[in-house]
């Protein structure tokens, strides 16, 4: 047993040093960090990662390291094969960090397995590069397993470095306890970098020997529902007869950021707008698709979601649709079933459109925008009004057909994601993604036409906007893509709306997702409950001023003000960023404050 546990030990230590070289991609700044939280990061690391290979040492080659009387090639083989594995997980989590500021989870390895390759997809140069990563780790696998078989027969002692790195845990997590009482940001925030980082708190403790106060710990928390029966909308809805019925078209472009409604990115999207609304400082309410979509239709932030998802009602304007007989036509390019809009959004609609065929995303695209073609042609047929929903994928995928010139140049022709880095020029790759957006412009003005040629472009609202931005390296803090931060390259998009005789404008004053909810409902289905029975937003004809948007991610919340972001973490507490992301000394906790945090609970409570 002793030398099957000096294995194990010796197995865990000498896969250290890879572990260490990808713990980098979860480290804080380290020009912005203080020693502290550097040394900190450090022997945290170190400890976790050794606990790791250390722990999947045990459960895959402990019992078979005791069972064989003699370790011959066979097991040599397999211990290698295992060490592979688990520096793979490590590097995917470390690289997925590095660009998206988020772990791998179920719900990413949910979307990766069950998307079809419409979710998540790579170029061919990324897959090389994978391939390439791949051997090295095997070659580092193979020594650092052969290594530790020929310490562990040669009896060389591994207990020191057993006790080095238990040490270094042990001490990093007494740190962080006493950092988390008197919330020390820097140091409490390495439990978000590191995975599965769950680290020391003892504030009873610390509250018993007087070093803090249950005050202290209240006043820092903010807590964000996520549980309870889902009050929405808070009343029935009510309607009103409406002076004419118009068809309502939501056309959303995935991952389409603010500032690519140009007139040389979107020529054609930008000639419709100027016989309509353009909003300037629009928000989506979150930096995913997932929550982007969601707060588009609910009118609430994504934090609902999960009780959204588990109490079956659908979006307040789906319900209108069904209510006022509107035909609902629903055309995405990627499927409704991840993320789960199906039993959410359009739950219980009985002929809901799953996906889009085809074996490319141009091909889905224009799968789509057939089928909507399609549906136009039925409507004339019945004579029903109808509610769409087109969506499409070609700019999340930052995708343009082969041979297809697009105008800005010098440009990518494909994205290695692994080869992204703080200094990287993001000039090709900008781009290659407007060059993405200039593509989808022809299939907006496709959609455009198929809505005049059938006579619908007099009496229909017609909404142009997005789910979430991208970002490339905007403050040169190494963010690519969204789902890290809610900057405005991630949350800020365009909103262009064009509805029937309310002529035309242009809007500066602060705007977000929700609004569309707090608009559409009353002014074309005529509802008359209160706005906030349905939405949090407001009417986009009727605008306030407003101090923030609140918005979310996977992981966590925010409060999106004009000059400041304040986070809300899985643990509840609050941190404060500079519109660039850079902590910020700015944390006063102004009145408005407490009435964003109620937000995230107005629309729960019991039965």
């Amino acid at each position: 047993m002793v030398k099957s546990l000096r294995l194990i030990s010796w197995f865990a230590v000498l896969n250290l040093p890879l572990a260490l070289y990808y713990s980098t991609f979860f480290a804080p700044d380290f020009n912005k960090s203080s020693a502290g939280v550097l040394v900190t990061f450090a022997a945290a690391a170190i400890g976790l990662f050794f606990i790791y290979f250390l722990l999947g040492g045990l459960i895959f080659l402990f019992v078979p390291a005791l069972l064989k009387k003699t370790w011959g090639n066979g097991f040599i083989f397999y211990s290698v094969i295992i060490a592979l594995l688990l520096q793979i997980v490590l590097a995917v989590d470390a690289h997925v960090f590095s660009l998206y500021r988020f772990h791998v989870n179920l719900a990413m390895l949910d979307l990766f397995v069950n998307g079809g390759g419409q979710i998540i997809s790579f170029s061919t140069a990324t897959i090389l590069s994978i391939v390439l990563e791949v051997a090295v780790l095997l070659f580092f696998s193979a020594a650092a397993v052969i290594l530790s078989f020929s310490f562990a027969q040669n009896a060389r002692k591994v207990i020191y470095f057993v006790i080095i790195a238990i040490a270094l845990y042990l001490g990093a997590n007494l740190v962080h306890a006493f950092a988390s009482a008197k919330a020390v940001l820097p140091i409490t925030e390495i439990a978000n970098r590191l995975p599965v980082y769950k680290p020391l708190t003892m504030n009873s403790f610390l509250i018993k020997v007087g070093y803090i106060t249950e005050e202290d710990i209240a006043n820092r928390k903010v807590h964000v529902g996520q549980s309870g029966f889902f009050k929405y909308p808070k009343e029935k809805l009510q309607y009103a007869p409406v002076e004419k019925k118009l068809n309502v078209l939501w056309l959303a472009i995935d991952t389409l950021r603010y500032d690519a409604f140009t007139k040389d990115i979107m020529p054609n999207a930008y000639a419709f707008s100027e016989g309509g609304y353009v909003f300037n400082d629009h928000y989506s309410s979150s930096n995913s698709t997932r929550g982007g979509i969601f707060g588009l239709f609910y009118g609430l932030p994504p934090s609902y979601w999960q009780v959204a998802l588990s109490a079956g009602i659908p979006a307040a304007i789906v319900q209108a649709t069904r209510d006022k007989n509107y035909a609902l036509g629903v055309f995405t390019s990627a499927t409704v079933f991840k993320p789960e809009f199906h039993n959410t959004v359009f739950v219980g609609e009985k002929n809901l459109r799953p996906q889009s065929e085809g074996n490319t995303v141009f091909e889905r695209d224009a799968d789509a925008i057939n089928d909507f073609a399609e549906f136009l042609g039925k409507r004339k047929a019945d004579n029903k009004n109808f509610f769409s929903f087109i969506f499409l994928d070609n700019v999340h995928s930052t995708a343009i057909p082969e041979g297809f010139k697009g105008p800005f140049q010098p440009s990518w022709t494909t994205v290695n994601h692994l080869a992204l880095k703080e200094d990287t020029d993001p000039t090709p790759y900008f781009n290659l993604y407007k060059n993405s957006v200039y593509y989808a412009d022809l299939n907006i003005k496709k959609i455009l036409d198929l809505l005049k040629d059938n006579g619908y472009d007099e009496n229909t609202v017609v909404v142009i906007t997005s789910d979430h931005g991208e970002e490339f390296n905007d403050n040169g803090d190494n963010f690519w893509g969204h789902n890290s931060n809610f900057t405005n390259a991630q949350i800020k998009i365009p909103l262009i709306i064009k509805w029937p005789g309310k002529g035309h404008g242009s809007v500066d004053m602060t705007t977000s997702a929700y609004d569309l909810t707090a608009t559409i409902l009353p002014e074309v289905f005529g509802v008359t409950n209160p706005i906030s029975d349905f939405s949090i937003g407001q009417n986009l004809f009727n605008l306030k001023p407003v101090n923030y948007v609140l918005c979310g991610s996977y992981l966590e919340n925010a409060i999106v003000e004009k000059d400041r972001i304040v986070l809300i973490d899985e643990l509840g507490m609050l941190r404060f960023k500079d519109k660039h992301y850079n902590d910020t000394d700015n944390t006063a906790r102004d009145a408005h404050l407490l009435e964003a945090v109620r937000t995230f609970s107005e629309y729960l409570g019991d039965k």
